[in-house]
């Protein structure tokens, strides 16, 4: 059978549904923005998967997209190379899976850019973390690509080396170099073999878990009433309360624990802030987190039954990260 032949049967089975799981890439339509829809700065997480070397010059999520998608991601560095970096998972440490030396591999993307003929290039490696650079180099070099000002498709097809010994992932990250304007990007896939197949849609049910593996986050701006809240707790002292939350998915590891705004506690009298919160080792995991609020104000009473949750209802968020 010829590779025309093939192809067209492979669209086939496409166009019938029965064809799916090829994409490695999670929320490649950039449709998940958990931490937020609009960035200004550097190396941080925009769209879910997705971390950022430079969005100085302001971007996130845009409703700019090709036919067939609904967002992209807007990346304007105001200097320097327009970079985004997904950190695929491996299923071990130094386990490389597909990613086995001489398996070719295929990325598809769109990408619109406010200037044409700008450089874009493609740099893959496994690694420990999301910015490793120089384990197993497959490629750092020019594609021959360059960008246009409208939606366009593109294509690059390389070849897999072994993965290290310790590593953990497996990290694309295409970038165009030093653009004068700002770059939009969306429809990522990557597929075994040498030839690109139609996006995989996935819905944004099913990327949101998979993004959550990752990251999850108690945002108290989704709130409908007077406050958001996170989870039942108990005052195990006057001045600190203990809450256990359980994650929508199983996460990758257990997660490192952020917060922002103004965390409290409710004890059915009086809602009390807390001046800390934290993760509590002991106890949290992969499917739950162990949460401590401390330096609660003066009214608290201890062993009392108490709820945890935002005070200003509009800012506070709790961010749970097992990002590779």
């Amino acid at each position: 059978m010829s590779r025309q032949s093939e192809l067209a049967e492979l669209g086939a089975v496409y166009d019938s549904g029965a064809l799916s799981n090829r994409n490695l890439i999670i929320n490649g339509a950039m449709q998940v923005f958990q931490r937020g829809t609009s960035f200004s700065g550097n190396s941080a997480y925009n769209a879910d998967r997705w971390k950022v070397d430079n969005n100085s010059g302001g971007g996130g999520q845009s409703t700019d997209a090709p036919d067939g998608f609904t967002y992209s991601l807007k990346i304007d560095t105001s200097s320097g190379n327009a970079a985004l970096r997904q950190a695929i998972e491996l299923p071990s440490a130094g386990e490389g899976g597909v990613f086995r030396s001489g398996q070719k591999f295929t990325l598809s993307f769109y990408v619109k850019s406010d200037n044409a003929g700008e450089a874009i290039n493609i740099f893959a490696a496994s690694s420990t973390t999301v910015d490793g650079t120089t384990t197993s180099q497959v490629n750092d070099t020019s594609t021959g690509l360059t960008t246009a000002t409208s939606w366009t498709r593109y294509t690059y097809t390389f070849t897999s080396n072994n993965v290290g010994g310790s590593d953990t992932c497996y990290n694309i990250v295409p970038y165009v170099t030093t653009p004068s304007g700002a770059v939009y990007w969306t429809g990522f896939q990557l597929e075994l073999g040498d030839s690109a197949t139609p996006f995989e849609h996935r819905s944004y049910g099913q990327e949101l878990a998979l993004c959550q593996r990752y990251y999850s986050v108690l945002d108290s701006s989704f709130s409908n009433g007077a406050y958001y809240r996170y989870c039942n707790a108990f005052m195990g002292a006057a001045s600190a309360a203990q809450g256990t939350y359980h994650f929508p998915v199983e996460m990758r590891a257990t997660p490192t624990l952020t917060d922002s705004g103004t965390i409290a506690v409710y004890d059915g009298v009086n809602v009390l802030n807390a001046n800390s919160t934290s993760l509590i080792s002991d106890g949290s995991g992969k499917q739950f987190a162990c949460i401590s609020c401390e330096g609660i104000a003066s009214g608290g009473v201890a062993y009392r039954p108490c709820i945890i949750l935002s005070s200003d209802n509009t800012t506070s968020k709790i961010e749970f990260s097992a990002e590779l």
